[in-house]
């Protein structure tokens, strides 16, 4: 039963934690330098997509955590990726979603704030910073 949680955790969890990377390092700079019409487009439409596909990889990602610590008994890896996966979440709902929906709402370059793009992006480093820890924490649980 512990293996079969482990590897479902640990399937959610690496797939997130690169594709949260490849936004942080490669979309979202290539699409910062797109010119302003260009820019709203693509970050809105990025903004609304993955904003509905999103919550669920991460609550099912949080919950396959959840229940590694469980079958762990509390052990300290496993435990701590969940918590750290919560304070993500937490993050996410509270700091980062909020934004995210003003970036979905553009519709052209007068709407937009580059502003919104760069907090939201700042923010986002923090996020797979932690869930970087997370994925580390799990691979050591796992092993």
């Amino acid at each position: 039963m512990r293996g079969t949680i482990d590897v479902v955790a640990l399937l959610l969890t690496g797939p997130l934690v690169g594709a949260e990377i490849a936004v942080a390092a490669f979309t979202h700079p290539v699409i910062g330098r797109l010119p302003d019409d260009a820019f709203v487009q693509a970050r809105s439409d990025a903004g609304r997509v993955l904003g509905k596909a999103m919550p669920f990889w991460y609550i099912a990602t949080l919950l396959a955590l959840i229940a590694a610590a469980v079958v762990a008994g509390g052990a300290w890896p496993a435990t701590t990726a969940a918590a750290l996966m919560a304070v993500v979440v937490l993050i996410t709902v509270t700091l980062m979603v909020p934004i995210n929906n003003r970036i979905g709402r553009w519709t052209g370059a007068a709407d937009a704030s580059r502003d919104d793009a760069r907090r939201w992006d700042r923010l986002h480093a923090v996020r797979v910073a932690l869930l970087s820890v997370v994925l580390v924490l799990l691979v050591l649980h796992a092993t």
